[in-house]
């Protein structure tokens, strides 16, 4: 079985992606994408704490708190993604594979990068035409009156970058035909 360490330290085929100038602008992409998701992240951890503070302290809460964490969390956990999708941080469920031979893992992977690649652009394109929607009705939350298509955009772009690196995988693993 693989070990989830592997993803991190670059033993397991986790570097595919760092044997090309186009595997490494993905992955320059896929980071500075996690870390912005990690930044919202961190944002909506520090308004949840300040509005339960207001709120114990002096009954006084973040007006509309749930409604920029509902936003945030839409799109920050898109922002991962793409980097997980990189560094094979998936779970992979290898029990009828452990036995296979390399070329068949890595036949097996590259279908299913295709697949999640496929998956992810059918998403990124449905997100646009829902943020094209929400935009043009001028949808916002009911509270602080935001937008709700600010949380459609980083989504849209995060999965269309995870689509594209789901091909890159899928284009790596076949190309590299489980060589290791």
């Amino acid at each position: 079985m693989r070990d989830v360490g592997d993803a991190f330290d670059g033993t397991a085929q986790a570097g595919l992606w760092q044997r090309d100038g186009v595997g490494r602008a993905l992955h320059a992409l896929s980071a500075w994408t996690a870390l912005t998701g990690g930044l919202v992240l961190v944002a909506m951890i520090a308004l949840s704490i300040v509005s339960v503070l207001g709120r114990w302290l002096a009954d006084s809460p973040v007006q509309g708190d749930f409604e920029l964490v509902q936003l945030g969390c839409a799109a920050c956990v898109a922002c991962f993604l793409p980097l997980c999708q990189l560094e094979k941080g998936h779970v992979a469920v290898d029990f009828f594979t452990m036995r296979a031979g390399p070329r068949v893992r890595a036949w097996l992977d590259a279908a299913g990068a295709t697949l999640l690649g496929l998956c992810a652009a059918v998403l990124a394109w449905r997100l646009a035409v829902g943020a094209w929607d929400v935009w043009s009705y001028g949808d916002t939350t009911m509270i602080l009156d935001v937008p709700k298509w600010y949380a459609y955009a980083p989504m849209v772009v995060a999965f269309a970058l995870l689509a594209l690196t789901g091909w890159y995988g899928a284009w790596a693993e076949w190309r590299n035909r489980g060589r290791g």
